[in-house]
């Protein structure tokens, strides 16, 4: 299964409905979209700046980081808009149910990123540090994916020829800060693209990328 991380900034590019497309033809319940919250994401940030600057009904970072989770169920619902041939789920239930039917699939993460059952078997901290990378490695984690992909807009991606390492693109925040910890633990490959090259997936998903856009973690 392919986890296909697809960052909120991506939406302001014609190549989001492109990645979308391809989900829909190639997905055959084996590929999950997570989607950045995007500007829903931003007006939550947007809010809680403007309650700090109250006197009082302040909102803290572990109550921002449950809405910023609403936010992405906002955008999985828009993105399922853009391309009806797609499915929202939800849990794995329904992320199974979906694959028998051989659909490419859209994940509304609240269900499952907010049960503290399932946060407990790999707890995330509930702050700004997570964002959709970190969320889409912990879906990774939990459906026991064999590749992750994280679709990315900057375009500091093009000119990084020497591979990607982990640690340099935290330093520069293209990837989130608790994203090591998760990839601890994975058994998955990361992958990262910028958002124009979704033409690597033209034949489908069983196609892997060149190694230059593997994650490297040392």
């Amino acid at each position: 299964m392919w986890v296909i991380k697809l960052g909120g900034s991506v939406t302001h590019y014609g190549s989001l409905v492109k990645w979308l497309h391809l989900v829909a033809r190639w997905g055959d319940g084996k590929v999950i979209i997570v989607p950045g919250g995007g500007m829903y994401a931003d007006a939550v940030r947007d809010f809680q700046r403007m309650r700090a600057e109250m006197a009082d009904g302040h909102i803290n970072d572990q109550q921002a980081h449950a809405l910023a989770i609403y936010a992405m169920d906002q955008m999985a619902r828009s993105l399922v808009a853009m391309v009806p041939a797609l499915t929202l789920v939800r849990n794995p239930l329904e992320i199974a149910e979906s694959g028998w039917q051989h659909r490419g699939l859209v994940w509304l993460p609240s269900e499952m990123a907010l049960n503290p059952v399932l946060a407990n078997e790999l707890a995330l901290p509930e702050t700004w540090d997570i964002t959709s990378d970190s969320l889409a490695a912990w879906l990774a984690w939990q459906l026991e994916a064999s590749h992750l992909l994280l679709v990315k807009s900057d375009d500091r991606l093009l000119a990084m020829h020497n591979g990607l390492q982990l640690e340099k693109l935290q330093a520069i925040d293209m990837v989130d800060q608790g994203f090591s910890s998760l990839l601890k633990q994975a058994k998955f490959q990361t992958w990262i693209l910028h958002q124009s090259q979704y033409r690597l997936f033209e034949e489908g998903f069983s196609v892997h990328p060149d190694q230059d856009y593997l994650l490297k973690t040392e």
